[in-house]
This record gives structure tokens, C-alpha cells and sequence, in this order.
């Protein structure tokens, strides 16, 4: 809060602050003065004051907008490559703005009857909103319908086969998006609705701030625009790779040192692993238990010419049969163990 004396001094333009770096005083008044007057006042060779607009902030730094600027240079090459053979005529996507903003500030702008797809990028929460402008998508509903294209279109709604057609070119865009992101993260773009309802797309972004991605796209003489939303939100998780230097270097993949692969698999052959042999199983009641005496014999459920199994690690790896190895019992390996065969035994 300001005391009086100290409101009285800033009106007057008795206050001066300082500037960093050890700069000009700068005086306050002069700063709050009328359009006019600071016109004059950057004639004079004053620092410009630049407005700030709290209600819609750049949250995208300029590194971040770079980033997505290149990944979408490359979409548009990629899309220079595939739309011709899905569209079977020649088109040229060139990326012509990017712009920061509030959704609604942008979707007004928006005719009544633009569809608006929306993609979601997963593992990234939240969606993205795909749309094209009217004349293109009537342009490209007559390529795909066989019919000639002249250029000359009247507005009108888009049928439920329009808008089938125009979500199956946005289906096939989406893996040159996929392709386009490989080199900053991984993702799996899926196209989840597809509306010219603009209240449902509003309420489904909310009042999100979004970067706009405008791609001019000619076909046939004819010129329009591909608009792309990505709320700042859904890129948010990737922020700390969202550089123009990982874009140009790609993403570090982990590269595997023959070395130290063998060093691992030296280590793990010196590992000592449990092994065992059942002879068999049997079941006793309590009393007979207590009963054993030395010289009593235990009838077990294996016959003298079944197989016995060799748990490995307390898990069945192999059948053997008994013998004798120098002075000792041992088993040979007959075979390998299958979980099915103990399936068919019960049967």
C-alpha cells in the first residue's frame, strides 16, 4: 500500500526507480503517461514499456515453439509425400503461422459448419483438435467422390459421408504425425470424434491455452488452411525434451556395449542355481504318520518306469531317469518338460 505523500509524489513524477544492470533511472509517471505522450517519450530516446496480457500468457518459450515449429515442418514434408497418392492429385502443406492463445478466442473465428476432429496423443493427456477450412474439405469430398474439381463451391452441411470421408484422410495423417514426433517423444495418435457441434468441441477443451499450428494447403489452384490446437497441457509432460537441439539430433536411443554384454553373461554363468529331483509324492493320514517306524516302506504315486522331473529354481524344467554315476546316484536327461504334459496325465 502507498501512503499519500507517496501517491502525490508518483502524479507529480517525483519517483524515479532504478534499473538493473546500471541503467537509466527511469521515472514512473513517465511510464503511466497517455499513447501520445510515450510516443514522444521513445522519440526521446526512453525505454519502450511493452504491454503484457495477463488473461492469456505465452506459457511456450521460444525454444518450445521451435521445437513444434520443426516437427511440423517435417509433417508437412511427409504429408507432401502421402496425401498425393491418397487424394490421387497433387498438394503442397507449407506451414504458415504459429500462434499461442485461448481456444475460444480462435474457435469463434471458425464457420458454423467446419468439422473439428479430435486426436488424442497418447501417452499425452488431453487432445488435440484437427480442422480443415470449408473450401479445402469441399475440395477434397469432389476428389474423392470422382468429380471434377473447379474450384467453385456452396457452403453447406457436411452429410454423415462427408464427414466418414474427411475423417478417413485425417486416419491417414495420423501416421506422419506419428512419424513426425518419433524424433522428441513417442507417441500413438488415435482419432477419438470427429463434430461440426462447436459447443461440444468447446466444452470439451474448456478454456485451454493452445498453440495454433495454421498449414496452408493448395490443391488445384485452390488455397486453404489446416489448423491444428495442441493445448499447452497435453505438452506440458514433454517440456524438458521440447527443444529445436533434441529435434535436430534426434532422440538418444540406448546404445548396447558388446563388453559389457559379456561381462553380464560371464557373471551370470558363475550363478549357482537350485536343482532337484522328486521321486514321488503320497499321501498319509495323521495317524499312520505317527505310526513310521525304521524299515517301514512309503508307497509313492510314481511307477518304477515313469520318468522323474528336475525342478530347476523350483520350476519344472526336464524328465530324467534314475542311475548311478561313479558312487553316487544320479539321472540322465530324457527330455524337456512341457506344462501341457501334465494336463494330459490328468486326463
Amino acid at each position: 500500500m502507498l501512503a499519500q505523500s507517496e501517491i502525490d509524489a508518483l502524479l507529480s513524477g517525483a519517483i524515479d526507480i532504478d534499473q538493473k544492470h546500471g541503467g537509466e533511472r527511469v521515472n514512473l509517471a513517465d511510464m503511466m503517461s497517455l499513447p501520445g505522450e510515450r510516443r514522444s517519450a521513445e522519440t526521446a530516446g526512453e525505454k519502450k514499456v511493452q504491454t503484457y496480457n495477463f488473461w492469456s500468457p505465452a506459457r511456450f518459450s521460444k525454444e518450445q515453439m521451435r521445437a513444434v515449429e520443426l516437427v511440423h515442418e517435417d509433417l508437412c514434408e511427409r504429408l507432401t509425400t502421402s496425401l498425393p497418392t491418397f487424394l490421387r492429385t497433387n498438394i503442397r502443406p507449407r506451414l504458415a503461422l504459429m500462434e499461442q492463445g485461448r481456444f475460444h478466442d480462435f474457435i469463434k473465428d471458425f464457420p458454423e459448419h467446419t468439422l473439428f476432429h479430435l486426436i488424442s496423443l497418447a501417452p499425452l493427456p488431453g487432445h488435440m483438435v484437427l480442422t480443415m477450412s470449408l473450401n479445402v474439405s469441399y475440395l477434397i469430398l469432389e476428389q474423392r467422390l470422382g468429380g471434377k474439381i473447379e474450384g467453385r463451391f456452396s457452403e453447406r452441411t457436411l452429410t454423415e459421408i462427408d464427414q466418414s470421408l474427411l475423417r478417413g484422410l485425417v486416419e491417414h495423417m495420423l501416421g506422419d504425425v506419428k512419424s513426425a514426433w518419433t524424433k522428441v517423444v513417442s507417441l500413438e495418435p488415435s482419432l477419438e470424434d470427429s463434430t461440426i457441434n462447436q459447443h461440444w468441441v468447446q466444452m470439451m477443451m474448456g478454456n485451454e491455452r493452445v498453440l495454433l499450428i495454421a498449414i496452408e494447403i493448395n490443391i488445384q489452384g485452390v488455397t486453404g488452411t489446416m489448423s491444428i490446437f495442441i493445448p499447452f497441457n497435453t505438452l506440458k509432460p514433454i517440456v524438458d525434451v521440447l527443444n529445436p537441439h533434441i529435434w535436430i539430433a534426434g532422440r538418444k536411443e540406448h546404445q548396447q556395449n558388446p563388453a559389457v554384454r559379456q561381462m553380464a553373461i560371464q557373471t551370470m554363468l558363475k550363478a549357482v542355481i537350485p536343482m532337484k529331483v522328486v521321486l514321488g509324492t503320497a499321501e498319509l493320514a495323521l495317524q499312520d504318520l505317527l505310526r513310521l517306524t525304521v524299515g517301514d516302506v512309503i508307497e509313492l504315486d510314481t511307477k518304477i518306469d515313469s520318468p522323474l522331473v528336475v525342478h530347476v529354481a523350483n520350476k519344472k524344467q526336464f524328465y530324467s531317469r534314475v542311475g548311478k554315476s561313479g558312487k553316487r546316484i544320479g539321472v540322465q536327461i530324457t527330455g524337456v518338460y512341457r506344462e501341457h504334459d501334465d494336463l494330459q496325465a490328468g486326463e
